[in-house]
């Protein structure tokens, strides 16, 4: 499978789904310990955001080109909602 624009933000989804498996996993409970090194979570967390947002840039390009946007639309709306979600990981789990 050749990677270009057209199927990058499908390719980000599938992506995205362990990394966030592994942030939210490897996070640990609320206020422990994480399960993982924070570095490497970190690492994982900012992979998963720079990803989605990259996917949803490439994903505005393909609303355009199509007449009924309805499976584009809903990939850039999955990249969105991943961008914010590992967003908020990355603040959740920066130290200080």
């Amino acid at each position: 499978m050749q990677v270009n624009r057209r199927s990058f933000p499908t390719v980000a989804l599938l992506l995205s789904v362990p990394l966030l498996a592994v942030v939210i996993f490897g996070g640990g409970p609320p206020g422990g310990a994480p399960r993982l090194p924070l570095l490497g979570l970190l690492l994982v967390a900012e992979l998963g955001l720079i990803v989605n947002l990259v996917a949803a840039y490439f994903g505005i390009g393909a609303l355009r080109e199509q007449p009924r946007p309805r499976g584009a639309l809903l990939r850039f709306a999955a990249n969105l909602v991943l961008a914010a979600d590992f967003g908020r990981n990355l603040l959740i789990l920066w130290p200080g």
